[in-house]
Formats: structure tokens, sequence, C-alpha cells
């Protein structure tokens, strides 16, 4: 399953978050969620437009 990636707001670099997903609607994700970074160590709070899902896997086009 892939992960949940934000980049790190400290280095830039990609980062998962700790959440896995299948077919996660990241704009669901409005109250911040946080998470202590594997790279610099700081506790970062993301919501859905800051993430995306690993392996560049798009999240289907809404219907207009």
């Amino acid at each position: 399953m892939p992960r949940i990636i934000i980049s790190c707001p400290s280095t830039g670099a990609d980062v998962p978050t700790g959440h896995r997903t299948q077919d996660f609607d990241l704009a669901a994700v409005v109250e911040p969620r946080s998470f202590r970074c594997p790279v610099c160590h700081e506790v970062h709070a993301w919501r859905g437009d800051d993430a995306r899902i690993e392996g560049g896997i798009r999240e289907p086009a809404l219907p207009h």
C-alpha cells in the first residue's frame, strides 16, 4: 500500500507521514495531522493539500 508523503519544511526532503492508503481522498484531510519527521526529527503538521501519494499515484478525477 503506498505511503502518504510530504516535503519536510526544514530540509525539503520527501518524508513519509506514517500513513498509508489504497484509495484515500487527501482532500478530505482538513484537520492537521502530526508526526515526527525521520529526517530532521521535528514534529510537522500536515493536511491533505500538503501531501501526495508515494509513487506518483494520482487521485481519481472528480466528475464535472
